[in-house]
């Protein structure tokens, strides 16, 4: 299912914005606007809200999701440090360790950070951006239908999605240059580190060598008040002054190395559509395709959106519940899956050792037969086709079967009893059992016992006298049924 992305670019002087229609595997380009913002006599905000007008009626962005990005002089920027890792209780403390150098009240700000771990500690870069301005953009949008569901510096957004696109070691610089003050992001290890407004100077030479002597006077200052190193491998510029830094082909340099455009951006693999116009080549859109692909991508950032919907942002502060939680739930799934499959195991190695057995009793019952396919099945047939045809038949005149004999004999004679039997007689009216005990009232034990089934209806001893070694008895019973 796709939905529509645009990412609105608001500048001191212009407005840039990119419609993206977002699918799973790739972004489709559905438009682009770029527009100045008219100056207005009685109201400097009113041409803002005619530039914005403008880009409506043009892209037509009826329910696409909206991701602001906002001028950097818009924002302060703070670097501090904390002793805990709780991205909430961060949240809830930030006010209070900024409030000493703010020049608002805390009341009249909106906060936002983001956090490295680093020696036990979080370092954390932190924005603030006036509250009431805040909702003056929300206003503006909202009269035009548009709802933002993230708000940031539209350069920060640059920086954060270039530093997707690069390795996890490169580290460099984004130099966002406006018409007064250049705004320099330093990302290092994939994350924006540090942010600083530098005013800018006239023409070129003097814009170099003014932002390169500030550039090392702030690494220096951060290497010694902040603890971590800044060594970029690269330098980026974008905004409507880019040019005095980047030249012609990148022969400008900075800090020794050469200031590339973001123009790398519109190559994003996953990024579809024209992107070679003359109106692209001029950059001024690569900062609202940033915003767009920070939402197509859930690239996660800072959001000063007073709705804090997102899902970058409920992801980034709550990361660490959700990953514990869903850990949890695979070792559960886990444990009793294994259960189940230990207990199906156990079952199929009881079945198996169950058909084992039976196998085998066949075998030793019926020598017979040589090819056993279901044992279980052919016992039963076997058995069935000895009662039908075979001994154990009903015997000549009477209903005593010799297997209900066999079964009665066993049943009646106690196990404790010590009995060698020798001969079974069997007959139409009764049967004479024969065979060996130890003592004479064994014998009449065993006499005793089966006078009580139901089969017998006379119970006698035939006779009953010492064997030859006077050891034992030798007895032998009638049974008449």
């Amino acid at each position: 299912m796709s939905r529509k992305i645009l990412g609105l670019d608001i500048r001191e002087q212009s407005i840039a914005a990119v419609l993206l229609d977002s699918g799973f595997k790739s972004s489709q380009l559905l438009g682009q606007a770029f527009f100045p913002i008219p100056e207005s006599e009685d109201d400097d905000d009113q041409g803002l809200a005619q530039a914005i007008a403008a880009v409506v009626e043009k892209l037509k962005p009826t329910g696409a999701a909206c991701i602001l990005g906002i001028p950097a002089t818009s924002v302060s920027f703070r670097n501090l440090s904390v002793p805990f890792h709780d991205l909430k209780k961060i949240r809830q403390i930030l006010p209070f360790e900024l409030e000493p150098s703010l020049p608002l009240p805390v009341d009249e700000l909106i906060f936002d950070f983001e956090a490295v771990k680093r020696n036990g500690h979080q370092d954390l870069l932190a924005y603030a951006a006036r509250r009431d301005r805040i909702q003056f953009y929300l206003d503006t949008l909202a009269a035009a239908n548009l709802n933002p569901v993230a708000i940031m510096p539209g350069g920060y957004a640059a920086a954060r999605f270039i530093a997707t696109m690069a390795a996890d070691s490169e580290d460099f610089l984004l130099v966002d240059t406006g018409e007064n003050n250049h705004a320099v992001y330093a990302v290092c290890s994939g994350n924006v580190r540090m942010v600083r407004s530098l005013p800018m100077a006239l023409g070129v030479s003097p814009v170099l060598h003014s932002l390169e002597v500030r550039l090392r006077q702030t690494f220096t200052a951060a290497g010694e008040s902040l603890g971590f190193s800044i060594d970029p491998s690269a330098v980026f510029a974008t905004g409507p002054q880019s040019e005095l830094l980047t030249g012609v082909n990148g022969a400008v340099t900075l800090l020794d190395l050469p200031v590339k455009s973001i123009e790398g951006i519109r190559s994003f693999p996953k990024l579809k559509g024209v992107t070679d116009t003359p109106l692209w080549a001029t950059g001024c859109l690569d900062i609202a395709l940033a915003l767009a692909l920070m939402e197509t991508e859930a690239v996660d950032g800072v959001n000063f959106s007073t709705q804090r919907s997102t899902f970058q942002h409920y992801w980034g502060e709550y990361r660490s519940n959700i990953i514990f939680t869903a850990v949890l739930v695979a070792l559960t799934l886990i444990i009793v899956l294994a259960g189940q499959f230990i207990e199906v195991a156990n079952k199929q190695r009881q079945l198996a050792e169950l058909d084992r057995r039976i196998e085998a009793v066949f075998k030793e019952t019926f020598p017979e037969v040589t090819r056993v396919q279901a044992p279980l099945q052919q016992m039963q047939l076997k058995i069935k086709e000895a009662g039908e045809n075979g001994v154990g038949s009903e015997t000549i005149g009477s209903r005593v079967r010799v297997i209900d004999l066999l079964d009665t004999l066993s049943r009646r004679i106690p196990e404790s009893v010590e009995i060698k039997i020798s001969r079974l007689v069997v007959g139409a009216d009764n049967a004479v059992l024969s065979g060996n005990t130890d003592t004479f009232n064994t014998v009449d034990e065993i006499k005793s016992g089966l006078e009580g089934a139901e089969i017998f209806k006379q119970v006698t001893i035939s006779s009953a006298d010492l064997d030859k070694s006077g050891q034992g008895v030798r007895f032998k019973l009638k049974m008449d049924y």
